[in-house]
């Protein structure tokens, strides 16, 4: 990154990071160590040449880093209001992180409570307190956990493979708070003043800096329907007892794998049910299908699943892929980036949609993303009451079905939208599920090794910045492909993966931060996912062939 600072000289041991650099200088929040993310008060182990970079926000694990600190402010600051106060942090609004305050019985919050948590976050930020790491064997940690009340840490920590454990330490006016939240944190309080906080009822939200808006905070933006599914994907798991890594270890424990996996799976059932009505039961006749979200969300097999709903309720689709419609190779140009939609035929692909709905023969293609060519399939033509589905990444970008009226078109976005936490301060990130999906996916499918997936994955959500989640309000149906037992599923197969992957390789750091969430699930047999699960999509074995 541009504004991102690099040392690179002979360093002795024992030498502190934070010491090489203005320490007033609060840009920058974390570093790089020959390659791997460390925190600034990061001490060198040994005497060594080493290239040290210096991160700001407009770096991804910067961002998150940042993130992790912001909601430990927050918890402290509750926790001064009102000692009997916890909250419980969830990714579920606009980029935004929801707070919900437990604690007291029948307590709402209001708009005065939200601004004495930020007039105490503004005082704890003003009097740069020092953020301190601590090691300490397990035993320590839950009698600290014990004394400061974090049962649902607790429950965690029995989970962890390890004898020791890792603590910060925030000390306020003699009196001192504890947490852990699987990421390094910023060096003091100090550091932790660009945010915005927003009563948002039956809570509040915290707007943090992100890298993909060059380390700003990005405007507000009430995303109506994606809130409603993620409220709703989070009362389902409350519901169930399925909302935190400890729960669905309970819940294993206690009613067994197939429980879980039948629960999961009733689930989306259920939701390709009520999809499948809203779509025979169109009072025009849906022509198109589109099928849309960011990578390894599931669009596959969901649309193999959709069509066989469809066909029980008397359609018969046919499923086309966006990916087969990619540029040849050797026609696409050097300046086009190969995750937009510019790298779409756009003109064949209108023409093969529109000769369908005209009731035409057509030939459709099929692309092989090893050689980078598109051969032509054997002929196809449709009966007027078939509709098609199409499936891709750019499947609710208008401009692909700009020739079909609005009310023939039904538009759906799918995504994993976990609403499972590690503990009440950790959400699982969307994002690292879909890349722990993906991880599992193309050992299997491509021959990648996690080193790999994990070197590509941030163009990917460049990407899935730049061209789905635009599109996203725009769908009919958003389609939530979680699955709560798919984190045991694939964690034996998974964390084998993420070891191989060296301290010397620059992917290290993220292959760390995904084992510190896939370690504390306990594992199920792959061999007991149904073979028609989304799921199956990712470890393999599922019955879809393609539907067309």
């Amino acid at each position: 990154m541009e504004n991102d600072m690099v040392i690179k000289n002979h360093f002795v041991k024992g030498t502190e990071v934070s010491s090489l650099i203005d320490r007033s200088d609060k840009r920058f929040v974390c570093c790089k160590v020959d390659g791997h993310v460390q925190d600034l008060n990061y001490i060198l182990p040994r005497d060594m040449d080493a290239e040290i970079e210096f991160l700001d926000l407009t770096n991804p694990e910067a961002t998150k880093i940042y993130e992790s600190s912001l909601r430990l402010l927050v918890y402290i600051a509750i926790k001064r209001i009102d000692e009997k106060l916890d909250v419980r942090f969830f990714y579920n609004v606009s980029r935004s992180i929801f707070c919900r305050v437990n604690g007291r019985k029948n307590m709402r919050i209001t708009s005065r409570f939200v601004e004495a948590v930020r007039r105490e976050m503004e005082r704890l930020v003003s009097q740069d307190l020092p953020i301190r790491k601590k090691r300490m064997s397990k035993e320590e940690a839950l009698a600290i956990y014990r004394k400061e009340g974090l049962h649902d840490k607790i429950d965690v920590l029995r989970y962890r493979p390890e004898n020791f454990a890792h603590l910060y330490e925030v000390s306020v006016d003699g009196k001192s708070y504890h947490d852990y939240l699987y990421s390094p944190m910023v060096p003091s309080t100090g550091y932790l003043k660009k945010y915005n906080l927003r009563f948002y009822q039956p809570g509040f939200l915290i707007q943090v800096p992100r890298a993909e808006c060059q380390g700003e905070i990005p405007p507000f933006s009430d995303e109506l329907q994606f809130a409603i599914t993620l409220a709703g994907a989070s009362r389902w798991a409350e519901k169930n007892d399925i909302d935190t890594v400890s729960n669905i270890n309970r819940f294993l424990k206690k009613y067994g794998a197939l429980a879980l996996i039948n629960v999961g799976e009733s689930r989306i059932a259920n939701m390709l049910t009520d999809l499948g009505r809203d779509i025979a039961n169109s009072d025009d006749p849906i022509r198109v299908i589109c099928v849309a979200g960011p990578s390894s969300s599931g669009k596959t097999s969901f649309a193999n699943r959709l069509t066989f709903e469809l066909m029980s309720l008397g359609l018969r689709p046919i499923r086309i892929s966006i990916d087969d419609f990619y540029i040849p190779k050797n026609e696409l140009g050097s300046e086009v980036d190969i995750e937009s939609v510019e790298a779409i035929d756009i003109p064949y692909f209108s023409q093969v949609i529109n000769g369908l709905i005209q009731g035409e023969k057509v030939r459709l293609p099929t692309y092989s993303f090893k050689e980078g060519i598109r051969r032509i399939g054997k002929e196809f033509s449709i009966q007027s009451n078939q509709p098609i589905i199409i499936e891709g990444i750019h499947a609710l970008n208008a401009r692909l079905t700009a020739n079909i009226p609005e009310h023939q078109k039904y538009k759906i976005y799918i995504a994993p939208q976990p609403q499972v936490n590690i503990d009440n301060h950790t959400p699982l990130s969307m994002s690292d599920l879909r890349l722990i999906r993906r991880i599992s996916r193309d050992a299997r499918t491509r021959g990648s090794d996690a080193k790999e997936t994990i070197a590509m994955w941030p163009n990917v959500r460049n990407g899935e910045f730049r061209y789905i989640y635009p599109t996203e309000e725009n769908a009919d149906f958003i389609f939530d492909s979680f699955l709560p037992y798919e984190t045991c599923a694939m964690r034996n197969i998974v964390l084998p993966l993420l070891d191989a992957i060296a301290p010397e390789d620059a992917e290290y750091t993220v292959a760390q931060r995904l084992k510190s969430i896939v370690k504390y699930f306990l594992p199920i047999p792959s061999d007991d996912v149904p073979c028609n699960s989304l799921l199956r999509e990712f470890i393999g074995g599922s019955s879809f062939k393609d539907a067309r």
